[in-house]
């Protein structure tokens, strides 16, 4: 529970923090999100993830989002820094940063439900249904 609450601290932190980031990888790649954080339980190891939405919209490239995290990865050391000056902790966690491809997996997922529909809809006529039997059967 402990390293729960303190996810969602540095993660309110790093949202915060991102703003301040002057490496042109990251203030340049669109609207940055901290989707989700996960500490270790001994406080020492930060994962977190992040969804961008760049500027303009589209979808973003291999190579801008390999940019993107190693402008992350860079201005990481400043991050911590900050992050020992906002939060009341005696340890702050490396932070290491990942891709949330969550979304892009949920649009796959939805692309191949719909090619699914329109593959299984029913080509052949309705069959239909027998007249009812009035019961004057000679």
């Amino acid at each position: 529970m402990r390293a729960e609450r303190f996810a969602r601290s540095v993660q309110e932190e790093l949202s915060q923090l991102l703003s301040g980031v002057k490496d042109r990888r990251v203030s340049e790649a669109g609207l940055l999100t901290i989707t989700h954080v996960r500490v270790s339980d001994d406080l020492g190891v930060a994962r977190v993830q992040v969804a961008v939405m760049p500027f303009g919209g589209g979808d973003i490239q291999d190579d801008q989002r390999a940019a993107l995290l190693e402008g992350l990865n860079r201005a990481a050391p400043y991050l911590r820094r900050e992050l020992g000056r906002s939060l009341q902790s005696k340890k702050i966690p490396e932070l290491r940063f990942h891709f949330d491809e969550t979304g892009e997996r949920a649009e796959k997922v939805e692309a191949i439900l719909a090619e699914l529909k329109r593959s299984a809809a029913p080509a052949a006529e309705p069959v239909a249904e027998p007249e009812p039997d009035d019961g004057d059967a000679k």
